[in-house]
């Protein structure tokens, strides 16, 4: 609300003082109608501005001036309008000279992200979600960005907000990208030179270690991280290497950090950018956000290449972030082609990428794929006669998409006959909720079908997936793996979220969450993690992440997912 609505108010509460004393000299029953303005344009500027709670002694004020219509008697209206004109006056110097007035109103937004959320959030039941105790554990720390006005600790309690529905549809943006950012680097932390991961015998080791073959550069940057540069450290060109020097490098195993054990440090690891819902890719992904941990130095305990247990003190170099999302990528990363793409790897075997689940503009808004579909046939059916036996479909950090194209795409792989998708939920239009059965579950509504044309029914088919498959690409993973030919294979899991989203819009951001149901045959939700946290997307193979891949990724920096399915496929 602005301030000279304020002043403005002020002025007239001088004026009615005059008025006052011109209506002694000049009698007459129409200078009391000016009593009313100044409450009449409170209401007026109240009616177009959203309310604000710091403006109320203007209100107030204004509405004291109203009770001089109804009495002559100066020893009244005197004092009435004294009284509304220090309110005014009061309020005005408030919001002038207060730090409060201006300040991010964070509880505000979690109150009405948080209310919409329990009103249509659709899996509250599966996931059992306690409410009550969400808002008893966030409020308070809120209520206490807000007086601090701490932007960081907002945004960071919006992301452990999202987390805790193991959903990978709820999730926070934030509207100011440079914010963000800042809040980003503030938030994950500082960087010592090396990520950590877990392998699968259960040691912890360094990867992207700076300085070692493929690994992430600190004074290159990467991708849009040249915005971290001012996180640098000073004289950094003689601390980048301190780590390296001492030993460490690319599949170093990592025994302590700072006194902590490495299992003590990932327990410290409170927030993750995005939602993994299912507790093992979770666990998988969070000992990466660890090696953030620290202050301008950290003790770092290793196995050295001779056996023995070392130490080395690793100065900050950085921002952690660009370290953190440089591992993810690596990691995760498909095959950098254009989406919905060939390549030919040799004589027998064929790769399809698909990034997301998104083929134009035109057909995304609706439910025809049928030039996409045309298209792929051809292309398939032409592998085909070339003597191409295996595809592999790269859904590598798949960003989802429509689930019209799922089935434009796995319609050509399908066993013959007609194939269910998926089954809207009932919704009760008055209550704008959808209807749940005595069972609790979903009420079924429509089935979605597709027509199978097995195009590629002599042949194998693998789909190599990871965490960062998500929504559409869930979708696309959990039909095609009921099909005989198909095996699915990756690091991880897919994501497991599937629902339809929809979001809330707030004044500093928006909260995205799962809004619209699909079901399965059995009225269950379709895909999603229940309170278990366990994904329900079958994975047939799952590589296993050892010295090999380790070498592989961050030393040579190979794909070494795609060269292990390729092998797999070798007769």
């Amino acid at each position: 609300m602005d301030k000279i609505f304020a002043l403005i108010e002020l002025i007239l509460s001088a004026g009615i003082l005059l008025l006052i004393r011109l209506e002694k000299k000049r009698p007459s029953t129409r200078w009391r109608i000016l009593y009313a303005v100044p409450f009449v344009l409170a209401a007026a500027v109240a009616g177009f501005i959203p309310w604000d709670k710091y403006y109320i002694g203007v209100y107030a004020g204004a509405l004291l001036f109203t009770f001089c219509l109804f009495t002559e008697n100066d020893r009244i209206r005197i004092p009435i309008v004294c009284c509304g004109g220090l309110l005014i006056g009061g309020t005005l110097l408030f919001i002038m000279l207060s730090p409060l007035y201006g300040a991010d109103d964070y509880l505000a937004d979690f109150e009405k992200g948080f209310r919409e959320m329990k009103d249509y959030y659709v899996l509250a039941e599966e996931k059992e979600i306690d409410w009550d105790v969400l808002y008893a554990k966030y409020r308070p720390q809120f209520e206490e960005a807000t007086k601090q006005r701490d932007e960081v600790r907002n945004i960071k309690l919006w992301m452990q907000f999202a987390n805790e529905f193991y959903d990978g549809h709820v999730g926070y943006s934030f509207g100011d990208s440079a914010a963000f950012e800042n809040a980003l680097y503030r938030i994950f932390g500082n960087d010592y030179g090396l990520a950590l991961m877990k392998m699968s015998d259960g040691s912890y080791v360094a990867v992207n270690v700076e300085g070692c073959g493929e690994a992430y550069a600190v004074t290159e940057g990467i991708d849009d991280f040249d915005k971290f540069r001012d996180t640098l450290a000073d004289d950094i060109e003689n601390k980048r290497y301190i780590i390296k020097n001492a030993g460490i490098k690319n599949g170093t195993i990592i025994t302590s950090w700072d006194g902590l054990s490495i299992e003590e440090l990932v327990s410290k690891a409170d927030v993750m950018m995005a939602n993994m819902p299912d507790a093992e890719n979770e666990a998988f992904f969070r000992t990466m956000y660890a090696a953030g941990y620290g202050g301008e130095e950290v003790v770092i305990g290793f196995i050295d290449e001779d056996g023995s247990e070392k130490t080395v003190k690793a100065p900050r170099l950085g921002a952690y972030i660009c370290r953190l999302m440089s591992t993810m990528k690596k990691i995760d990363e498909g095959v950098f082609i254009s989406n919905l793409d060939w390549q030919k790897l040799d004589d027998k075997t064929a790769l399809l990428r698909i990034y997301s689940m998104a083929y134009d503009l035109k057909s995304y808004s609706g439910s025809d794929y049928r030039e996409m579909t045309d298209t792929l046939r051809e292309q398939i059916l032409a592998y085909k006669v070339e003597g191409v036996n295996d595809i592999i479909i790269d859904l590598r950090r798949n960003s989802g998409g429509s689930p019209f194209m799922v089935m434009g795409v796995a319609q050509l792989f399908a066993p013959l006959g007609e194939h269910t998708d998926c089954y809207n939920a009932v919704i009760n239009k008055k209550r704008a909720a959808y209807e749940r059965g005595e069972d609790g579950k979903y009420i079924k509504g429509e089935a979605i079908t597709y027509m199978g044309e097995d195009l590629w029914a002599d042949g194998r088919i693998v789909l190599l997936v990871n965490a960062e498959t998500v929504s559409a690409g869930d979708e696309m993973t959990y039909l095609m793996s009921s099909f005989p030919n198909v095996t699915i294979m990756g690091y991880t899991k897919t994501n497991s979220s599937c629902q339809a989203v929809s979001q809330i819009e707030l004044n500093k951001g928006s909260l995205s969450y799962s809004a619209v149901p699909s079901l399965t045959e059995d009225a269950e939700p379709l895909i999603d993690t229940y309170a278990d946290h366990k994904g329900r997307v079958p994975i047939d193979v799952v590589i296993p992440i050892n010295e090999e891949v380790i070498a592989a990724v961050f030393d040579r920096g190979e794909d070494y997912q795609l060269d292990y399915v390729k092998e797999w496929l070798q007769p």
